[in-house]
């Protein structure tokens, strides 16, 4: 009985021990780029003025660790005050998708309403077509083909085979 209560609490301490250096990790990647704000050109200004939420020209420790504490509370998804790695992962995860989802739209919105409609889709491949149909024949050889499209069968990560 003693053995299972002391393996337990060994689990929980490593889950707690892991967990706070997962945030300690993103704390320290985040706050060493604040912090080199100004040496890593108008980015570094960019991110020092929306530290600086009150426009002061300094920004105060409670400025400073807002972001990170705003980051935490999104990730906390049960609100239960601590976050768990699953929660961190899940977290980190959206982010990523809404980065890439921001990205899409930068580079298919023709129009600028931060959408976008089948129109777009179609004359932004219409123009990466006529960028690969080299002779202006109307259709793709392998030939024309980028390397790295040709290399896989067209498709990310695939051979090309679908059957």
């Amino acid at each position: 009985m003693q053995r299972s209560k002391t393996m337990t609490t060994f689990r929980k301490t490593t889950f707690h021990k892991t967990t706070i250096a997962l945030l300690a990790a993103i704390v320290t990647v985040t706050g060493a780029g604040y912090a080199m704000a100004d040496e890593r050109g108008p980015r570094g200004a960019e991110r020092f003025e929306r530290l600086d939420a009150d426009s002061s020209g300094s920004v105060t420790f409670a400025e400073f660790s807002a972001p990170m504490l705003e980051r935490f509370n999104e990730a906390d998804a049960d609100d239960n005050g601590v976050v768990t790695a699953e929660e961190i992962a899940a977290a980190l995860e959206g982010r990523r998708a809404e980065r890439m989802a921001e990205r899409m739209i930068e580079r298919f919105d023709i129009d600028g309403d931060e959408q976008v409609s089948a129109d777009e889709l179609v004359n932004r491949q219409e123009k990466m077509f006529a960028l690969m149909d080299r002779d202006d024949s109307g259709a793709v050889t392998e030939d024309e083909l980028p390397r790295r499209f040709a290399r896989h069968g067209g498709q990310r990560g695939g051979s090309g085979d679908r059957n």
